[in-house]
């Protein structure tokens, strides 16, 4: 028996996305009329499920929803959770999952260069589950309104050992001289999808995944944020520290249109 709001539903349990956060996404936008990166999307699923010991939904399936989608331009998001199976924390071996997908426009996309200050909350490392896009997301949540009560455009975050890590849903990149950087993300973060074409296209030639702390950020000369849907955004400002150059790389920004095609 399940009651939402004091109403009873006809339902035969409560999907464990809901009740453990067991489950994974990923968002990925829809580009006149096409899905982006799909292969590395599916991918990103296909390794979440084999970590946590999940099923996956059928990839065609998936894709003939995707074709549904009545919008040109759209970001969709697909969750999928183990269903209703179990009891308890408990599963099945063998427990159906459930997937589910939504889609809203796709916003125009703003390269400005925008100030960043860093994050007083922290990330908890998490080897086993680090990489992973799980539904448990109440670090970005809580972060996300840190950043709008102070106000702040972006923020950067560190995690409880004090290292850097990302954005709030974004991965960072910096320049050092003529060197780029990135976070190592093995103990905690997302390498999101952009990140991972950046690095294996090596669009920026060999970048460097270093473990640091904040601190370091006072020798960047050039910075940027990546993200799917955002795309890609320069930073002019971190915290007092203001880069020597607040534009995008030119390779970057040569790549971009064509780096799916």
């Amino acid at each position: 028996m399940l009651w939402r709001n004091g109403k009873p539903l006809n339902e035969p349990g409560l999907d464990r996305g809901l009740q453990f956060g067991d489950g994974h996404f990923t968002t990925l936008t829809i580009e006149q009329g096409q899905p982006r990166w799909w292969n590395a999307h599916w991918q990103r699923l296909r390794t979440a499920s084999e970590r946590l010991a999940m099923g996956l939904p059928d990839e065609t399936s998936v894709l003939s929803t995707l074709r549904q989608i009545p919008l040109r331009d759209a970001v969709v998001k697909i969750i999928i959770t183990r269903g209703t199976g179990g009891r308890g924390y408990g599963f099945a071996a063998a427990t159906p999952v459930n997937w589910y997908l939504s889609a809203t426009a796709l916003a125009p996309r703003d390269n400005t260069a925008i100030k960043a200050q860093h994050a007083e909350l922290q990330l908890a490392r998490s080897a086993q589950f680090a990489g992973l896009k799980t539904l448990n997301r109440l670090e970005q949540v809580m972060l996300s309104h840190e950043r709008q009560q102070r106000g702040c455009a972006e923020l950067l975050v560190s995690d409880t050992q004090g290292y850097l890590v990302e954005a709030v849903s974004s991965n960072l990149f910096w320049r050092e001289e003529n060197q780029w950087y990135t976070p190592d993300l093995s103990q905690c973060g997302i390498s999101g999808i952009v990140r991972e074409q950046i690095l294996s296209a090596k669009v920026l030639g060999e970048v460097a995944q270093v473990a640091v702390a904040p601190e370091r950020l006072l020798r960047a000369e050039q910075a940027l944020l990546t993200n799917t849907v955002l795309g890609l955004r320069p930073l002019a400002q971190i915290g007092e520290h203001k880069l020597h150059d607040s534009t995008l790389p030119k390779a970057l920004v040569s790549w971009w249109p064509l780096s799916d095609a």
